[in-house]
């Protein structure tokens, strides 16, 4: 997507559940982070960074850092621990609002948002660190690679450049045979009834399950692909309780744009509680949509009713008096309930990388493995200085 769009989805990311959309912990999906536990991880995150920074003995200075792709400031608040000062940089409105509103540090830590493919509002050798993490695989490669060239400018003699970014994706090797690109697994996903229920322990739950194919390519069974609608059981802070429970195959061709209805009967859960059941679509021998960028239906379930309680509903569920609904509460949609905002995720080849550092006359220190992008990608993080 290009910058606006990527605006308005992270915009929106920044409004309904900021701190998950920055550290996509599953259990914490839900604006589950507390702030306190959020901001922990880049304390802890920044400390490490020092710390090979000063294996590399870089940076030769500590006046100023920045930090792009700020989100709510996690990164950048750590960073002014250990510099005179930090600039925190994000392309979404709803981030550096939240940034402001938990900044501790006043004028030491400032934030802007910038939603240009550059960043020439700084001038030239205007920081000693400049650091992303987790934010350029979101980005096409056509702004990503211009920021890294940004980078390189923007680095002062002796500084230190940190940033990480995917290189392959293992997934798009393994779809090559079945023809299905990663950019087509977007799903929009409506079950019902929608929650949420009161249920008893192991009683069987019937869904009508509406599928739409949200990406631009029709879904076929062309070269063997196989693709299912299943579900799973989460418990009530969203930690994975089964990862499997019942899948039914999604008949095929269906177009772009198009939907189709599917009956669905799945098995509570033994254990008595607030659980969440959650549907995907899944490309067997694959992935499951929703690891690449996709977005499941929940729907809230509690286990262990009395049936007295309960109103009789459809398929033996029942629906929850709301008293008795203890559990998490979905989310309330934004302004913007239109937008189904998305992660894209995007790499750019080590040879790319390292070529753009040679020609902009920076110096690469060191290249590390990261795998917070998951197994189904190849990514590295690249120490760089300049002299």
């Amino acid at each position: 997507m290009d910058l606006r769009d990527l605006q308005r989805h992270w915009d929106t990311f920044g409004r309904r559940d900021p701190f998950w959309a920055i550290l996509t912990d599953p259990a914490r999906r839900g604006n589950r982070w507390s702030p306190e536990e959020f901001f922990e991880t880049g304390r802890a995150e920044i400390a490490e960074l020092m710390s090979h920074a000063a294996r590399l003995q870089v940076p030769r200075e500590r006046r100023r850092a920045l930090d792009f792709g700020c989100g709510a400031g996690r990164l950048t608040q750590a960073l002014a621990a250990h510099f005179e000062s930090t600039v925190g940089v994000d392309v979404a409105p709803s981030m550096i609002a939240l940034a402001d509103l938990h900044n501790p540090h006043g004028g030491r830590c400032m934030y802007a948002v910038n939603d240009e493919p550059h960043l020439r509002r700084w001038a030239d050798a205007s920081f000693d660190l400049i650091y992303t993490s987790r934010v350029l695989q979101h980005i096409e490669p056509r702004y990503s690679t211009r920021y890294l060239r940004e980078f390189v400018r923007l680095l002062s003699p002796g500084g230190y450049l940190s940033f990480d970014l995917p290189s392959a994706s293992g997934e798009a090797a393994a779809l090559a045979d079945q023809g299905l690109p990663p950019s087509a697994m977007r799903a929009h996903i409506v079950a019902s009834p929608s929650g949420p229920l009161m249920v008893t322990p192991g009683a069987p739950l019937r869904f009508d399950v509406r599928i739409t194919n949200r990406s631009a390519m029709a879904w076929t069974d062309a070269d063997g692909r196989v693709l299912n609608v299943g579900n799973h059981w989460l418990d009530a802070a969203r930690d994975m309780v089964q990862q499997d429970d019942q899948r039914v195959k999604l008949p095929t061709p269906l177009a772009a744009g198009a939907s189709i209805d599917l009956p669905l009967t799945v098995t509570a859960p033994a254990n008595a509680g607030t659980h969440w059941l959650e549907f995907d679509v899944v490309l067997e021998g694959v992935a499951w949509f929703a690891t690449c960028g996709s977005q499941a239906a929940q729907v809230a379930v509690h286990v262990g009713a009395p049936a007295s309680t309960v109103a009789s509903g459809p398929g033996g569920t029942s629906r929850a008096p709301e008293a008795a609904h203890a559990g998490p509460q979905p989310v309330l949609p934004s302004a913007d309930a239109d937008i189904e905002p998305l992660m894209e995720m995007h790499a750019v080849p080590r040879e790319e990388v390292e070529g753009i550092l040679r020609e902009t006359g920076a110096r690469l220190l060191d290249v590390r493995r990261v795998h917070h992008c998951g197994p189904l990608w190849l990514a590295f993080r690249y120490d760089v200085t300049k002299e």
